[in-house]
């Protein structure tokens, strides 16, 4: 019997970042006992009360839920498979922590690996959230962020036996270098052609005035053990019809969800191919030369953090010493009044420092961590084809 998935971004943040977020929530609950899904990967659910609303919701609709307990990245797993272990990873490179409008950095998204008990025996499931947009003006630079958010995932792909199924809001198109890099490095296949069923659309609500294409950034791909005969069937949208909020029709989240079926059956006979696309080695080079960009970036960040540190460290000194002025001594006003500012420059100096260390250290760290990923798999696939 097909394994029959799907995935969605509820856009569950907190009520200010979000519109609607209680009314569309308590709509989505009220459908769950209807959904026709085996698996269904949920993400953005960040608040407690979303994720409390969904849980009770699915629990009472025969789902069994997975989710981290002090950290989850806005992820569920709903499952009406039994769940035999389930973990939270997070990302390593979090965005950057001065960007608070952004969230990335703060939210901390990650992946969830469980393991699912199915008809056919055990399989293995991962859900994600990607890095959105890194900086709006530079699509290369946010490919590259993905790609080192994605070589964890790929690590934790490679470890795994069996069939993989994979999903999530990977937030890159069918066309961007990160989605050939992470189909390509995990052998896995997209149940979808990439390009139907959009789940950024202008047709959503939320979306109404939207100016770019509409475009699917929420997939789900398999990479099916060696051993089975497998398809892929009923691909679709999910959660694309609308819901009467505030008298008016409106939408679930701010993105449609997407569903597909895999179906597998074991052979008694190990085929020469189980039906994967053909491994491109020169991807090394393309994700290596994405790695690069990113711990290029993490360089400029670091000088531009130290200049502006040094700069307000600069005032923070002329302040402190004009404060020393004999021609201040009479005039106290004038002299706690510089020394305010003495010590409001001196904070800037310590913060953009800290920023200037700390965050560009963990930065580079994590792209040379994607570089040690990239190569231990260069070093076990190089010679595939």
């Amino acid at each position: 019997m097909p394994l029959r998935l799907g995935t969605f971004n509820v856009w569950g943040l907190p009520e200010a970042f979000a519109d609607d977020v209680s009314s569309r929530m308590r709509g989505l609950a009220s459908r769950l006992p209807g959904v026709d899904l085996d698996v269904l990967l949920i993400q953005e659910a960040w608040t407690d009360e979303v994720r409390d609303t969904l849980r009770k919701a699915a629990l009472a609709a025969d789902f069994e839920v997975a989710e981290g307990r002090e950290s989850s990245g806005g992820l569920m797993v709903f499952s009406r498979l039994p769940i035999r272990t389930s973990k939270f990873e997070g990302f390593q490179f979090r965005g950057d922590p001065e960007r608070l409008t952004q969230g990335e950095f703060l939210g901390g998204k990650g992946f969830q690996t469980l393991t699912l008990d199915g008809e056919n025996g055990p399989f293995s499931v991962i859900n994600t959230h990607l890095h959105a947009r890194y900086r709006r003006l530079q699509p290369q630079l946010n490919s590259a962020v993905r790609t080192a958010q994605m070589m964890q995932i790929i690590r934790g792909i490679s470890e795994l036996d069996g069939t993989v199924v994979a999903g999530g809001d990977f937030n890159c198109t069918r066309g961007d270098a990160e989605y050939r890099i992470f189909s390509s490095l995990t052998r896995t296949v997209e149940l979808g052609d990439g390009r139907s069923y959009p789940t950024l659309s202008r047709s959503n609500y939320y979306r109404r005035s939207r100016k770019s294409e509409d475009k699917r950034v929420d997939y789900l791909f398999v990479r099916p053990d060696s051993g089975v005969l497998w398809e892929s069937s009923g691909a679709g949208s999910l959660f694309a019809e609308p819901e009467l909020i505030r008298e008016r029709d409106r939408s679930l989240s701010d993105h449609y969800g997407f569903q597909a079926a895999f179906d597998w059956q074991p052979l008694a006979i190990r085929p020469r191919t189980n039906g994967l696309p053909t491994f491109d080695p020169k991807i090394f080079d393309q994700a290596r030369a994405l790695l690069q960009i990113g711990h290029e970036e993490a360089d400029r960040r670091e000088r531009e953090h130290f200049q502006s540190a040094g700069t307000w460290a600069i005032g923070a000194m002329l302040a402190a010493g004009l404060r020393r002025h004999p021609d201040l001594d009479r005039r106290r006003f004038m002299r706690t009044s510089i020394g305010a500012l003495a010590v409001l420059a001196l904070a800037p100096a310590v913060g953009y420092g800290a920023l200037a260390r700390v965050d560009s250290d963990y930065k580079r760290n994590a792209f040379d961590d994607a570089h040690e990923v990239l190569s231990q798999l260069e070093s076990r696939l190089g010679g595939t084809t």
